[in-house]
């Protein structure tokens, strides 16, 4: 594991195991009421979040709401911006996070309780990030390959207590 893969699996040791997600918050620009579908917040059960935001490689991570302290810098290009919540019932006992073979590149993240039946697939696709909701492993996987077959990914995954491992999803 290089310095960059171990980089990102603390960060997400330290944000998302064993912690449960109550909402996904979607940004929408106050003046035509669009999408922001470069960034999105995950807010956990104790009410804080982690905001996530691309544009182009890799994503950037805050734990900051956006009108506590705009990391990503929104407010440079918008007048205002309105929270919309989805809600979601999300107790993290297994992340796999996806890299690029040929960068250092976060290409997404799987998170899942232990039977997988309640779960968050997000990809992070340059200037877009995808949310897909309730899927299983297998599903999921197939949707990475599909996106992903010809640049190609290693995944790493941790269940619960275990240590990181690098694995075939």
């Amino acid at each position: 594991m290089n310095n960059y893969i171990l980089s990102f699996t603390k960060r997400f040791d330290l944000l998302f195991k064993q912690k449960e997600i109550s909402n996904i918050i979607y940004l929408h620009d106050q003046d035509d009421n669009e999408r922001l579908d470069h960034v999105l917040f995950l807010e956990k059960d104790d009410g804080n979040v982690i905001g996530l935001y691309i544009r182009g490689m890799n994503p950037l991570i805050s734990v900051n709401r956006i009108y506590d302290l705009d990391d990503f810098n929104l407010f440079a290009s918008y007048e205002g911006l309105t929270e919309f919540e989805e809600n979601i019932i999300l107790k993290v006992e297994y992340i796999g996070l996806f890299f690029s073979t040929q960068y250092n590149e976060l290409l997404g993240f799987y998170l899942s309780n232990n039977d997988a039946s309640s779960s968050l697939l997000i990809l992070f696709l340059h200037d877009e990030i995808y949310v897909k909701r309730d899927c299983s492993k297998y599903d999921a996987s197939r949707m990475l390959e599909k996106r992903f077959s010809t640049k190609g990914f290693i995944t790493y995954e941790k269940k619960c207590k275990t240590d990181w491992e690098e694995t075939s999803f």
